[in-house]
């Protein structure tokens, strides 16, 4: 499962609901303040994989981190974390692990975010990043498994 906005805040001192679950968290970085730690020590404590939303997204599962440079500053606008989520969710549906669906999916939204904002400019918004996922998808396909 894929858990970002409402979901976060809804499980948030529930930890417990999560255990033994396969979950992929995409917190920005106030959300990821309700569970109050680093990235990497809620991926680690709940064991599950988180995607930090920033800048530079960040996935990790406690002990692998990989950091996503791809995107443009025009891309902190409402619906880009919906692309994330989704993203992810399609790639965990087509097999991959949670880890390595975060990974693709900052990296599909990154990619696409570029790719729109060369276009758009500033005013870019996630339905045009989405106009660009045919393109972007091409370089992104995780493994499988």
């Amino acid at each position: 499962m894929v858990l970002d906005a409402e979901a976060l805040h809804a499980f948030a001192g529930h930890e417990d609901v999560l255990r033994g679950k396969r979950a992929l968290l995409t917190p920005h970085g106030g959300e990821l303040r309700l569970l109050g730690e680093r990235a990497q020590d809620v991926a680690r404590r709940l064991g599950q994989v988180v995607v930090l939303k920033g800048a530079r997204d960040l996935v990790t599962d406690g002990a692998r981190q990989h950091e996503d440079a791809h995107g443009s500053p025009y891309m902190t606008k409402g619906g880009y974390g919906d692309l994330l989520a989704g993203a992810a969710a399609a790639f965990l549906a087509r097999g991959a692990s949670p880890f390595d669906a975060g990974v693709a999916a900052a990296e599909l939204v990154g990619r696409a975010g570029a790719m729109a904002a060369a276009l758009q400019g500033e005013s870019t918004l996630a339905s045009d990043a989405l106009a660009m996922f045919p393109s972007a998808i091409r370089a992104v396909a995780p493994p499988r498994g």
